[in-house]
């Protein structure tokens, strides 16, 4: 969307960004203020260019964000307002809204900025992997971003890469969404460079750490046949322990009992066959993902992620 007016941008808003409405008086930014806009997607991520010129613009989102959000300035400033919380886009700051807040926005005449969004569940699911066990509690980062910080000024420098890729008809962008090597290097460099509540175990080391076999085979079971028998007393079986010691070594190194983590892995092989549409119906899918009771799935999956299964399914007819 190139030199278009502000009612536009507003009406692409919910799409691309965030639903908002513009304070500013309109009939003052009518007659002057034009917008351009331009995004694409790679897998979990959305990348948009968002440029407006003739007035400084004052902009309220109207619900709450439901990913994660990094914008960073390409030219003037931007002045974000979350509750009682307020940090600044410009050349050597940039902010990142985490799922839940509602955000104001002050931009400044010729304001000009990349927004990165990154799906909540698929940076879930990268924490996940770093650290070698289920994330239990919703990531929330530091609202205000330092560019000056080494990492932070990498990871930035990196978008800028991207965004010269993305012209490139045989760049890295190009590579199909399941090998494309550019998701995993915006959620983990920012996980990595961006302070927030699992920062620690991050900067711990507590990335892929021990596990005892016997736990390894109860996950490995798990993870391998989801719909199956996965009662406890099979797991111990498998995992050549006692009860109480599996369920010991699962909050210790999991921090899930048993019966959770199952859950959480038979939702997660849900969601992927909801998300690739490999079903034609959403009894069909939790049925196969080991799940008896259709309406407790979907209460657990909108729990989860957000929307009822059925959304998901529906939304991978259209991709």
């Amino acid at each position: 969307m190139e030199d278009a007016e502000l009612e536009a941008l507003e009406a692409s808003a919910p799409a691309w960004l965030t639903e908002c409405k513009f304070k500013t008086p309109r009939r003052q930014l009518a007659a002057i203020t034009r917008a351009s806009l331009s995004a694409t997607t790679l897998g979990p991520v959305k990348l948009v260019y968002a440029h407006t010129v003739g007035s400084e613009l004052a902009v309220d989102f109207t619900r709450q964000e439901s990913n994660y959000v990094v914008s960073f300035a390409l030219a003037g400033t931007n002045q974000v307002t979350v509750a009682n919380e307020q940090a600044l886009c410009s050349a050597t700051r940039a902010v990142i809204l985490s799922p839940q807040m509602v955000a104001g926005m002050h931009l400044s005449d010729g304001y000009a900025q990349v927004h990165v969004g990154i799906e909540r569940f698929a940076l879930d699911r990268n924490l996940e992997r770093m650290l070698d066990r289920p994330v239990t509690k919703p990531i929330r980062f530091q609202i205000d971003m330092d560019l000056t910080r080494p990492a932070l000024a990498s990871w930035v420098r990196g978008v800028k890469v991207l965004l010269e890729d993305l012209d490139e008809a045989s760049g890295l962008s190009a590579v199909g969404a399941e090998a494309n090597p550019w998701p995993d290097f915006l959620m983990t460099g920012l996980l990595l460079a961006q302070p927030n509540n699992y920062s620690e175990w991050l900067n711990q080391g507590q990335v892929n750490g021990f596990r005892p076999q016997s736990l390894k085979r109860a996950v490995e079971l798990i993870e391998q046949e989801p719909a199956g028998d996965l009662s406890l007393s099979r797991l111990c079986s498998v995992a050549g322990v006692s009860a109480r010691a599996l369920q010991r070594h699962f909050r210790e190194y999991v921090g899930l009992s048993p019966r959770e983590y199952v859950q959480r892995v038979r939702l997660e092989h849900a969601h992927n066959d909801l998300a690739a549409g490999a079903g034609k119906t959403v009894a069909e899918i939790a049925y196969r993902s080991g799940f008896t009771h259709v309406p407790r799935f979907a209460g657990a999956y909108r729990e989860r992620y957000g929307v009822p299964p059925l959304v998901t399914l529906r939304e991978s007819a259209t991709r």
